[in-house]
């Protein structure tokens, strides 16, 4: 592909991941940059920053009110943005005091690179809408509370099912079920102009490297698709949890930054999937 054709696709993944962080969470317009809240969950992958295009001259006043918008909802200043996007952003951070929490591959299939995994012997996987049952809903979020954070022991409430069921939109959630226990979940977002992410994909840690994750993700590209997307985008943590996604028919396009204040400890940022 060529360079042109290239950044033009990542330009157009940016501006998706930007209606797609709106369309979930709070949004704050801020001098050079949009921040995202979570209403509930304080963790820093549901609350950051993305750059709305090249920045002010004034780079130090625009990040001085960005870490106070954070630290009045008491949330983490975070910022994430596709390298390819804002090739200079990531020198400025650091000269800013921030520092890189995370460099993960963006990753793009389509209904010409796609390949449907088998089925695995025993693994059945559940599409759930915003009209499914609450129980449901709730399993899904369970476990992937649990595989990004295998130390929770937090039960998730019929409130917070509620407000997932409510914010769907036109997205979809999916739970992995191995022999009738809920073990693997991820979620595809609203489609916008063509695109979908799929995101918060997670196994239980007692059954990952067992093609559940593998699986899940087959079916909900295979539905996107399926639904009139052209192409479908994620983020992967790791090289494994990248050529878990190659196996699909996933191909790396770009690089997602992730920085950070350093006054706060750094989480482990490795993939709960596989």
């Amino acid at each position: 592909m060529a360079d042109s054709d290239c950044m033009f696709r990542l330009g157009r993944i940016q501006d998706y991941l930007r209606y797609s962080a709106a369309q979930q969470y709070e949004v704050q317009s801020l001098p050079s940059f949009t921040a995202y809240f979570h209403p509930q969950n304080d963790l820093p992958y549901f609350n950051y920053a993305i750059p709305d295009g090249p920045l002010s001259e004034d780079v130090a006043a625009a990040l001085d009110m960005l870490r106070e918008a954070f630290e009045r909802r008491g949330r983490r200043p975070r910022i994430e943005f596709l390298a390819e996007c804002a090739p200079e952003l990531a020198d400025t951070l650091t000269e800013a005091g921030f520092i890189q929490e995370a460099r993960q591959v963006l990753m793009v299939c389509t209904a010409q690179s796609f390949r449907p995994a088998p089925p695995r012997e025993g693994v059945t996987v559940t599409r759930l809408l915003s009209d499914a049952s609450l129980d449901a809903l709730r399993r899904m979020l369970d476990v992937q509370r649990r595989g990004f954070d295998p130390e929770s022991d937090v039960a998730v409430s019929e409130y917070e099912a509620q407000c997932f069921a409510e914010g769907m939109g036109g997205g979809a959630a999916y739970l992995a079920e191995l022999g009738g226990e809920a073990v693997g979940a991820g979620i595809y977002m609203t489609p916008w102009q063509g695109m979908a992410e799929l995101t918060g994909i997670a196994t239980l840690p007692a059954y990952r490297r067992r093609g559940i994750a593998t699986a899940l993700v087959s079916c909900a590209v295979r539905d996107v698709l399926a639904h009139g997307a052209e192409m479908v985008c994620l983020i992967a943590a790791d090289e494994a949890a990248g050529q878990m996604y190659e196996r699909v028919g996933f191909e790396a396009v770009g690089t997602m930054l992730a920085y950070v204040v350093q006054d706060i400890p750094v989480p482990d940022s490795s993939d709960p999937s596989e």
